[in-house]
């Protein structure tokens, strides 16, 4: 278990993206995915429709709140009275976020978290970087 928070990685998205997740996949449901956040892994990926509508890339980030490294953070957040699951989660993610970037607010979508895994994408680079960070700073114990 991780005594201090770590170092918040850098966000480092490689120039050619799009050429990379058009390489993952012949039919374009490509993904590039980064572990650098671990234990938060950001995907993006081509190929998503949301609403009716085609996403030419969709920023996802996800966790299992079960992981041993977020053990402390949990009791907190249990403390709280949040039940430290996917969904519990998504709710502490989705106020935090809320909170602190209310124009942004409403680009999160939550409908892939379980109740093992926090799953939250949206639409854009520049919210992702944003949710990470967000999300980032609320897995880190001190």
């Amino acid at each position: 278990m991780r005594t201090s928070k770590a170092k918040t990685p850098k966000w480092n998205i490689p120039e050619n993206l799009q050429a990379l997740i058009d390489a993952d996949s012949s039919d374009g449901d490509g993904i590039w995915q980064d572990d650098s956040w671990d234990p938060i892994l950001l995907t993006v990926m081509a190929g998503t429709s949301y609403g009716g509508r085609d996403i030419p890339l969709s920023w996802q980030i996800e966790f299992q709140p079960a992981d041993v490294r977020l053990e402390k953070v949990n009791k907190a957040i249990e403390a709280r009275g949040i039940e430290p699951d996917g969904y519990g989660w998504a709710k502490l993610i989705e106020e935090v976020f809320a909170k602190d970037h209310p124009e942004l607010a409403d680009e999160l979508h939550f409908g892939d978290t379980e109740i093992d895994s926090c799953v939250v994408w949206v639409e854009s680079e520049s919210t992702c970087k944003t949710l990470i960070e967000v999300t980032w700073s609320l897995i880190q114990v001190s």
